[in-house]
């Protein structure tokens, strides 16, 4: 079942839309307010972002969805940053505890086994918690950019 859902955006002054420091992207504050208020949103529910838009500024649905794609990508980035770790950590990890089959010194032979297994333990703990945040994130996003944008235009 299709359930609709409606967030309201209410955009009163431009620095609720544009950072406060670069006014050509769209503010943080407004992207986690989207994905805060978009996270329960399943797959199947269609969603209207409805923009009430005090401001002279020509088009805040376009600098929205601008801004969102940015963060998307951003994101996707950041995944490809992981996945290089992941495998750092894990050819690390495997050499290691190949290392330590060759030592003959017992203490030695223990450190670094116990080394080997902590890189292995940090890839796993990356794509367990890491990878499951960005991935929802991305999900979010998606959902959101594939939404319907209304925008009213409201008197000052």
């Amino acid at each position: 079942m299709k359930i609709v859902k409606k967030f309201e955006l209410d955009i009163i002054d431009k620095r609720d839309l544009l950072e406060k420091y670069n006014t050509k992207i769209l503010s943080k504050d407004l992207i986690n307010y989207l994905l805060d208020i978009a996270s329960d949103i399943r797959k199947d529910d269609k969603v209207k972002i409805i923009s009430n838009n005090y401001l002279d500024y020509e088009n805040p649905i376009k600098v929205i969805k601008e801004g969102l794609k940015r963060e998307y990508e951003k994101s996707l980035k950041k995944q490809t940053i992981t996945d290089l770790k992941q495998l750092l950590y894990l050819i690390l990890g495997i050499i290691a505890i190949f290392v330590s089959t060759l030592l003959e010194t017992e203490v030695l032979h223990e450190i670094v086994l116990i080394g080997g297994w902590v890189l292995i333990w940090k890839m796993v703990e990356l794509e367990i918690f890491t990878d499951r945040e960005g991935r929802k994130k991305r999900e979010i996003l998606k959902k959101i950019l594939k939404s319907e944008f209304i925008e009213n235009k409201m008197a000052k």
